[in-house]
């Protein structure tokens, strides 16, 4: 008789264990899902706030890469005037000339800029 009574309760334990990890089991799939549609969205705006900013960074190369060549391109203006300012006792006196039209075209050459972006 003992032997039933506990064969029995331990029937009933088990029983109710089973019963108490299906309904954690079905808690937890639910939490699952509610977290993944969470992080799925979480994602679409991450890629969605990340677009214009991959863009800026290749819009901002792109306008170093081109303000460097116009920089370049001017240093022939000013190369005269970095020569002269080294030392001005050994610069020949025929090329202040040049150095006078070399500033007189970057003037030029700004102004033109200027007005076309109005």
């Amino acid at each position: 008789m003992i032997i039933e009574i506990s064969v029995g309760t331990i029937a009933l334990a088990f029983v109710a264990l089973v019963i108490f990890l299906i309904i954690s089991l079905q808690r937890l799939r639910k939490v699952l899902k509610k977290t993944q549609r969470v992080l799925s969205e979480a994602q679409n705006v991450l890629h969605s706030l990340s677009e214009p900013s991959v863009e800026m960074i290749h819009n901002t190369n792109k306008l170093i890469v081109d303000v460097k060549k116009k920089s370049e391109g001017l240093d022939i203006l000013f190369r005269p005037l970095y020569a002269l300012k080294k030392g001005s006792e050994s610069y020949p006196s025929g090329k202040y000339a040049d150095i006078a039209g070399f500033v007189l075209e970057g003037i030029q050459l700004f102004n033109k800029i200027k007005n076309e972006m109005k």
